[in-house]
């Protein structure tokens, strides 16, 4: 009952926004900024966006484009945005064209998804971009005390090792670069490109 109330309140916008900020959502923007800034002037899309407070690491030029299944969030993220570009969706079913934009990001998203929509969005954050996926989740890490008490709390029930997430990114794409690190959770964070992306320069 407790746990539902939360989840109940964590969904609001601004709340949701407070939670993410308390849980080191700046220090993780830190590393994801060098990464996501190599987008360029091209098209990056946030995939499992929230608020979409990843728009304001975007480089000037660059096109940003929302994509979530929560109306809640989207309000939220219309809220901040003077032309917001957003797909209101499921992140295992992505409504774009092949090789449609340039750069994939993925944050905090793959710890809510089962093991087939986990292949399923990869799968399909393959198919959609052109140049890059960057991607970045808490991981599971059975000897942290406090990690474990946190995902008990986590509205996301399927925290996985950094080597399951590896493996699965591999299936759809070429690791470039990874870092394991630890703020609260234990992170890590990698950036690939797709498969047979050569074929679509």
């Amino acid at each position: 009952m407790v746990k539902r109330l939360a989840h109940a309140i964590v969904a609001h916008p601004w709340v949701y926004d407070l939670v993410q900020r308390l849980a080191g959502r700046e220090q993780n923007y830190n590393r994801l900024a060098p990464l996501v800034a190599e987008a360029g002037a091209g098209s990056l899309l946030d995939v499992g966006a929230g608020t979409g407070e990843l728009a304001r690491l975007v480089p000037p030029g660059a096109t940003y484009i929302w994509l979530d299944n929560d109306p809640q969030k989207l309000h939220g993220f219309c809220a901040k945005s003077a032309a917001p570009r957003a797909l209101l969706g499921d992140v295992d079913r992505m409504g774009l064209r092949d090789k449609s934009v340039d750069v994939a990001v993925c944050v905090a998203v793959s710890h809510h998804l089962t093991d087939e929509q986990l292949h399923s969005t990869l799968a399909e954050a393959s198919r959609v971009c052109r140049r890059r996926l960057v991607f970045l989740d808490a991981v599971r890490e059975d000897s942290s005390p406090l990690s474990k008490f946190l995902w008990s709390y986590d509205r996301g029930s399927r925290p996985r090792f950094a080597s399951v997430l590896r493996s699965a990114i591999a299936q759809h794409f070429d690791i470039e670069h990874e870092e394991h690190y630890s703020i609260y959770h234990h992170y890590w964070l990698c950036a690939a490109k797709p498969k047979e992306s050569a074929a679509w320069a």
